[in-house]
């Protein structure tokens, strides 16, 4: 069973199947084989997504997406462009930083590639930057809004593995910090080394310095107001979503920028999207279920109890694995999949679940960028030119891999950055 299982889904993953229906034939199949009534595929699949906290998932896009077109993009690339725009590769480390202020409103990767590229690539483009460190740039540092609160990643990540999310929130701000600093030094390097980009004497009066970071105030305080809410205790992760909901309504009203047209497009979009993602945790509990029945989760324990003998081990093991799957198919599958397998292995470890559980974020950001199936890189090529392919990122794609590997074994070697806010 064990066999008919992994080679079934493997065969159909390479085969080009999508995951979901991959995971779902896999397991129908498996079931009719053993006389199981298929009535059980649809219970698993309707309890795993049959959760309240599941709520925060759609909101969370609907609020990043409103304010992705009610413009708050605009004016936190304004604020980043103040403080960072004179520096040699000026509009690179605006790009990573907006990005890192952008994934602190809206928490998705995709929404955060595609809100600053549309606006910085044009402008890259016209100084200089080659195409190449363009997309290398402005599709890796999307994982941003993967790592930094609120993310979707962790919302998925805290209902699976069944830890904290506001914790899991808390926990990836010094990360976030960290890499977007190593990106950044990273940006202006390659700018200085390859003549990328012209250094530029921004003159702004003080009076419309001034205004510029009065417009940024309000989208920043998002993050403040959400994990506020939650840490108070006032609301749950959910109520604190739709918060960010409203509040960014009431932003993009104040600006004048989202229209109606605007919002049936908005709203569209986040119900493509949550379905999409609500689909793959359905079919992922089922099969998961498939799994333990099948008693592989006790074989992967075994494996990892013979073979790793200390916590930073284990964690080297699962980053190890996780690079792999995670260059081969989409990320959000992968939480639903693993997340709760290791978990529980990682428990006999004894390493700290938040520890844990941001190893996991950081190997996803950087499965996010690994070719062949790294959704951001692809995404940053799409943005720069439609007929680049990623491989046509080389060789920068892989520095900015090497560079996100650092940040993953800082955190596994140094557990402090991830949970030294958490209490």
């Amino acid at each position: 069973m064990i066999a008919g299982i992994l080679i079934g889904f493997f065969v159909l993953l390479f085969l080009g199947v999508p995951i979901a229906f991959a995971m779902g034939a896999v397991t129908t199949t498996m079931l009719s084989i053993n006389d199981v009534s298929l009535e059980m595929l649809v219970q698993r699949m309707f309890a795993g997504v049959n959760s309240f906290s599941l709520l925060a998932l759609p909101l969370f896009i609907l609020a990043g997406n409103i304010m992705g077109e009610g413009g708050l993009t605009r004016r936190l690339l304004r604020l980043a462009d103040l403080f960072v725009g004179k520096f040699t590769g000026g509009l690179a480390i605006t790009s990573i930083t907006t990005c890192a202020l952008f994934g602190a409103v809206s928490g998705s990767t995709a929404a955060t590639t595609f809100a600053v590229g549309s606006v910085m690539v044009p402008e890259m483009k016209k100084q200089g930057y080659h195409k190449s460190f363009i997309a290398s740039i402005i599709g890796p540092s999307g994982v941003l809004g993967l790592i930094i609160p609120p993310s979707i990643t962790m919302v998925i990540l805290g209902i699976t593995a069944n830890i904290s999310i506001g914790d899991l929130f808390l926990a990836g701000f010094i990360p976030g910090i960290i890499l977007t600093i190593m990106l950044c030094i990273y940006a202006g390097y390659i700018s200085r080394k390859k003549s990328f980009g012209v250094k530029r004497e921004l003159n702004i009066s003080k009076a419309e310095k001034s205004k510029i970071v009065k417009d940024g105030f309000l989208p920043l305080m998002t993050p403040v107001i959400i994990l506020g809410g939650i840490f108070s205790g006032l609301m749950t992760s959910t109520e604190a979503a739709v918060i960010a909901v409203l509040y960014g309504l009431i932003l993009s009203i104040i600006y004048k920028e989202l229209t109606f047209k605007k919002l049936y497009k908005i709203l569209v979009d986040t119900a493509n999207t949550s379905a999409i993602i609500l689909i793959v945790i359905a079919v992922c509990n089922a099969f998961a279920w498939l799994l333990t029945i099948a008693g592989i989760p006790e074989l992967i324990s075994k494996f990892f109890l013979n073979y790793a003998n200390t916590p930073v081990e284990f964690l080297l093991i699962v980053s190890g694995i996780l690079l792999v799957l995670g260059s081969l198919t989409e990320v959000t599958s992968l939480i639903i999949l693993l997340a709760p397998i290791f978990m529980p292995i990682a428990m006999q470890y004894d390493i700290n679940p938040i520890h844990f559980g941001m190893v996991l974020i950081m190997n996803f950001a950087l499965a996010n960028i690994t070719p062949p199936v790294g959704l951001s890189t692809i995404c940053g090529c799409s943005i720069t030119d439609k007929n680049m392919g990623i491989e046509d990122t080389l060789p920068y794609i892989l520095h900015i891999m090497g560079i996100v590997a650092i940040a993953v074994l800082l955190i596994i070697f140094v557990p402090e950055i991830s949970t030294i806010l958490v209490k």
